[in-house]
């Protein structure tokens, strides 16, 4: 946890995941809109794969430097 590449990879998974989920709940609203930076975006059919698609890799990315010892 101490390792500095190892927040590097995380943060932007939590970033992903934050948005993810916005996505996500978006789906139930009136007009199935998210903001991002302020910005109101009306939700296309392919964001939420890509999100989750994005998101999946980079939680994996942190995994696998956290399970695989540096030689």
């Amino acid at each position: 946890m101490s390792d500095p590449l190892f927040w590097v990879l995380v943060f932007p998974a939590l970033a992903v995941s934050g948005l993810l989920i916005q996505m996500i709940l978006s789906l139930f609203s009136c007009c199935a809109t998210f903001k991002l930076r302020g910005r109101t975006i009306p939700l296309k059919w392919w964001m939420i794969p890509a999100a989750g698609a994005l998101c999946g890799l980079l939680w994996f990315l942190a995994v696998l430097y956290v399970l695989l010892p540096a030689s």
